[in-house]
């Protein structure tokens, strides 16, 4: 059978009637090229992938020629009766898109992890510095957000966090929200424009950024202010619709009208507007650059507690190369 060119993940189960055993797997990476496999090696303290032929230098004919001709350094044992799952990752090895994060595979998928539903659990993955180059970007991005912070911290001086306070309005609180969604406009177009999606005149506008909700996956994420949980879980992108993409996330209509007339629709300006908003930010920049990062850590870990998130499929995972990763967009 022939096989497309690209990286194979193959999933060696246990095929057993027992649950708990038959969801053990561990998953071994190929480069096929030709019709004919390499074995993508992955070391913990490189945590990137290398190649690697047979010892006289051949490449493998399939996954059962590897696991008869094992390299002398791979040890393995199958003294069990076993299954194995292929599939076709949807990326090359080495690359990713820009500003769209997505896990990283992490060399302790080579060792016996739990699977739910074909989804490795998250301490099967790495988010290494695949945004090397976009740091300062973050950085940026986590500062301007710490200010916000700032300013809604102010705010609670004089308001009271409470469920019965959200609908309270004033100044601070509209200048959070367009505080905020200002800087949500300006990365929703950078990222569609470097993933090739270019717009007429440069003209961008929830219409064009409803295309990021599936991209980024932003409607599965939902997070907490660690230290106002009282108030509840915010997912501010689970109602975005695409017949009404600016009217169905009231938080950013309430944005819209408040910097086009004030006077008429300050009362839009509310505490529940702003904290939406500001979640908002905070789950835009997770799904660029992840959280598993120290930036995150350190800046925002003890401000957010994240309660949902994306469950990705191995065949998601960017696929990282020991030598050169390589920006592709998104949209072809």
């Amino acid at each position: 059978m022939i096989k497309e060119d690209g990286v194979y993940i193959y999933s060696i189960m246990a095929d057993s009637s027992n649950p708990i055993q038959s969801m053990n797997s561990f998953d071994l990476l190929f480069l096929c090229e030709d019709n004919k496999l390499k074995w993508l090696q992955m070391f913990k303290n490189l945590r990137f992938c290398i190649p690697r032929t047979k010892e006289n230098g051949d490449l493998y004919d399939s996954i059962n020629d590897f696991l008869d001709n094992p390299p002398t350094d791979f040890e393995i044992t199958l003294n069990y009766k076993y299954k194995i799952i292929e599939r076709k990752s949807n990326h090359h090895i080495g690359e990713y898109y820009k500003n769209i994060y997505r896990p990283v595979i992490s060399y302790k998928l080579q060792c016996y992890h739990l699977i739910f539903d074909e989804m490795p659990l998250s301490d099967c993955h790495d988010d290494i510095s695949m945004w090397g180059t976009y740091r300062a970007e973050y950085l940026s991005h986590i500062r301007q957000l710490e200010l916000i912070l700032d300013d809604l911290k102010s705010v609670f001086k004089v308001i009271e966090p409470t469920e019965d306070n959200k609908k309270a309005y004033g100044n601070t609180l509209r200048n959070i929200i367009i505080l905020s969604c200002t800087e949500i406009d300006a990365m929703m177009k950078k990222i569609l424009k470097v993933n090739n999606f270019i717009v007429k005149d440069d003209k961008y506008s929830t219409n064009h950024y409803y295309n990021l909700k599936d991209a980024l996956r932003l409607d599965e994420y939902e997070v907490k202010f660690m230290e106002f949980e009282h108030l509840g879980s915010y997912d501010p992108f689970s109602v975005w619709d695409s017949e009404k993409p600016t009217q169905s996330l009231a938080w950013y209509d309430a944005y819209n009208k408040i910097k086009h007339d004030r006077e008429v629709n300050f009362c839009h300006a509310t505490l529940e507007n702003a904290l939406r908003s500001i979640t908002a930010y905070a789950i835009l920049l997770i799904a660029q650059y992840g959280l598993d990062n120290s930036i995150w850590k350190d800046h925002m870990k003890k401000i957010f507690s994240i309660q949902k998130q994306p469950r990705w499929k191995l065949e998601d995972f960017y696929v990282p190369h020991i030598t050169e990763l390589t920006p592709i967009p998104f949209y072809e």
